[in-house]
């Protein structure tokens, strides 16, 4: 396969599309990055519907989405369509259908656009092992077209969009058997779809491909494209992360997926999928489309010999995009902590200095973190007074951290470093900003050279932080500490992006040093999104041994817990119970939000247990994956739990099915009794 997934690896392009029209709303093309959700309410329900698409569209929502699992369901759009002509409600409506393809041609009526999911559309899911013989599978293909070409034909007579929605959870048996669970399966179930609609001349398609795991989520939309490029085709992209979850984590997880691939050029609308009211999703997808919207329309005003000449030819691809493997980096040493290598990545958390309550304060995180399982492994302190770092000095020389302490000085104290020798040898790490030395003389970077030389031979770590527009100049680093025999260096960008990072990472590939990834931003709110996109972006990409994440005067533990929650989410650290729940709509059979919260406060315990919470079947047993139990609505007030993908309680009470699926987790020894 083709390793161009877009247009740049190293620079934001996005990737140029068709338009598909969505009623009046434009997705692809030169439209923004669309925002949308999906109602929860039952379609049947017209109030509780015409209420939710409501507030969605108040909200600012460009287009909703409502599941018709049911002929009934579909025999009531025209009400809804009635009321909302009446209410002067204006946003396109797509209809959400799994299973039924007569229900579809109905729908397809009342809508602007129609999704429907490859996996379930024209097959049934028995999860059977048959063996496939090209013959049958032909065969099959064959029923497929059968079943699918009616919708198409009059799709396209209406005018009616179209996304194909292939969902990591509910491949067929035919495309499992012969592609596995995996991105590839993924895409080419789409893909066999996108192929008969094609033979009929229809083209207002949209494609998604959904999981809940981030890692298979990206590679299955790389792959996606890799496969568009070579196919000459330029259908709009979807992005979601399915089944996020809830609060802090759900957003996170959603953050890394979409805004990963956002970063790559990808995605023309996005849907945040949470375990919340849906009007809760439309902030964070405004605010993760925000950035790539206004550099988009910035490339759109900007006359053709205004756009910088970008140097791509210094960068090249160096990863497989469409495989997790970690970028290697040689061990480094810092106090006790080992860096790099075969050890996990590594968390430095950042303090801010004040006196000597610091050490205290440190120690109680430290504590708290013991309990928890979350402790901080290098500490960090950016100092901006001689008199703190006389202070703080003299607090590492007497032994009060338990940690390894890394600083870094304001540009006015960096350039008393020679003065300072004495306090900065005190430290473990000393992160550095050469950018502002090469500016000077050629003089005074000798000078630092020549100190960091002795700095770094006396058992001491230097972090070379370089400014995001003067990455360039890490080769000159490079070979100045080649030729004076400095080995104990570390790596980063400072404040850079995701594809700031994953340059740095081009210009070390043969050098093999440690790889920081410091983010900071104005606020947490701001930091969450900005560290799952940069940080957790690059994880997935395989870059980076230590994360350190700041914001403003932030709350060190605040960001400590950020830090395991974005290795939580890229599935590289688990130290707290792992739950994957689906946003709820109209085929849920329980109130999900309150299921969730109640399985939460009986097993929030469990480290590293994977529990998923889902309301129906259309994608729980699949998407249970790598889970290691389930409870899945099976029916009104019914609930099937599972081990993996085995069922083995069936139909059990929703009342009674929380207690059950403790006794399943402690009767497969993965059980511990809250402290």
């Amino acid at each position: 396969m083709s390793t161009k997934y877009n247009e740049s690896p190293f620079f934001y392009r996005r990737r140029p599309t068709r338009e598909v029209k969505v009623g009046d709303v434009g997705i692809g093309g030169k439209n923004p990055i669309r925002v949308q959700s999906m109602i929860t309410s039952n379609t049947r329900d017209t109030d509780a519907s015409i209420k939710q698409i409501m507030d969605l569209e108040n909200a600012g929502s460009e287009i909703v989405r409502l599941t018709v699992p049911s002929q009934a369901d579909a025999d009531n759009l025209p009400n809804i369509r009635k009321r909302m002509k009446e209410l002067g409600l204006k946003v396109p409506l797509v209809a959400d259908i799994h299973f039924t393809p007569q229900v579809a041609l109905k729908c397809v009526e009342w809508v602007e656009k129609v999704r429907i999911n490859p996996g379930n559309f024209a097959d049934k899911k028995k999860f059977e092992i048959i063996e496939y013989t090209d013959k049958d599978y032909n065969e099959e293909l064959e029923r497929i077209e059968e079943v699918f070409t009616p919708l198409v034909l009059r799709a396209k007579e209406l005018g009616v969009a179209m996304r194909i929605g292939t969902n990591h959870g509910s491949l067929s048996d035919r495309i499992m058997n012969r592609f596995g669970d995996t991105p590839l399966g993924m895409v080419e179930s789409a893909l066999e779809f996108i192929r008969i609609a094609e033979k009929n001349s229809y083209r207002d398609i949209v494609v998604s491909m959904k999981a809940s795991n981030p890692q298979v989520m990206i590679q299955a939309y790389r792959m996606l494209v890799a496969r568009f490029y070579e196919l000459g085709m330029d259908y709009p992209l979807h992005l979601g992360v399915t089944e996020a979850g809830d609060g802090k984590d759900g957003r996170i997880k959603s953050a890394i997926g979409i805004g990963s691939l956002l970063e790559d050029g990808l995605g023309d609308t996005i849907r945040v999928s949470l375990t919340e009211d849906a009007i809760y999703e439309i902030p964070v997808a405004k605010e993760l489309v925000r950035k790539y919207n206004d550099l988009f329309f910035a490339s759109l005003s900007a006359k053709e010999n205004e756009h910088p000449k970008q140097r791509d030819t210094i960068y090249t691809e160096f990863r497989d995009p469409y495989q997790y493997s970690r970028f290697y980096s040689k061990e480094l040493t810092i106090g006790q902590t080992k860096i790099g290598d075969t050890n996990p990545v590594r968390i430095e958390t950042c303090f801010p200095f004040f006196g000597e309550g610091t050490a205290e304060e440190v120690l109680h995180l430290i504590q708290r973190g013991n309990k928890s399982g979350r402790v901080p492994e290098l500490l960090h302190f950016a100092i901006d007074s001689e008199l703190d770092l006389l202070s703080l000095g003299t607090m590492v020389r007497r032994g009060s951290f338990p940690l390894p302490v890394s600083v870094s000085l304001s540009e006015d104290l960096l350039y008393q470093y020679d003065a300072l020798a004495e306090e900065l040898y005190k430290f473990q790490k000393w992160v550095i900003t050469p950018t502002i030395f090469l500016k000077e003389s050629e003089e005074s970077w000798e000078d630092l050279l020549e100190f960091v030389s002795r700095f770094a031979k006396d058992k001491r770590s230097v972090e070379w932080s370089f400014e995001a527009s003067q990455l360039e100049q890490v080769k000159t680093v490079l070979k100045e500490c080649k030729k004076r025999k400095i080995e104990n260096i570390l790596f980063s960008v400072k404040d850079g992006d995701l594809l700031s990072v994953r340059k740095l990472a081009c210009l070390l590939q043969e050098s093999d040093y440690p790889i920081v990834i410091p983010v900071s931003a104005n606020d947490k709110d701001q930091l969450l999104y900005h560290a799952s996109i940069e940080a957790g972006g690059s994880l997935l990409d395989g870059i980076g041994d230590v994360i350190r994440l700041s914001y403003g005067d932030g709350e060190a533990e605040e960001c400590l817990h950020m830090c395991f929650d974005i290795l939580q989410a890229t599935r590289l650290r688990l130290t707290k119970t792992e739950y994957i729940s689906c946003p709820s709509c109209g085929r849920t059979m329980f109130d999900l939000q309150s299921t969730t919260a109640k399985i939460k406060e009986k097993t929030g315990h469990l480290k590293g247990v994977k529990i998923a919470v889902m309301g129906c079947i259309v994608n729980g047993p699949g998407e249970m994956a790598d889970a290691d139990f389930g409870y899945v609505g099976a029916g009104v007030g019914k609930v099937h739990l599972y081990k993996g993908k085995e069922i083995v309680k069936k139909g059990v009470s929703e009342t009674e099915a929380a207690d059950l699926l403790i006794e399943l987790i402690r009767e497969n020894g993965m059980w511990n009794d809250p402290e």
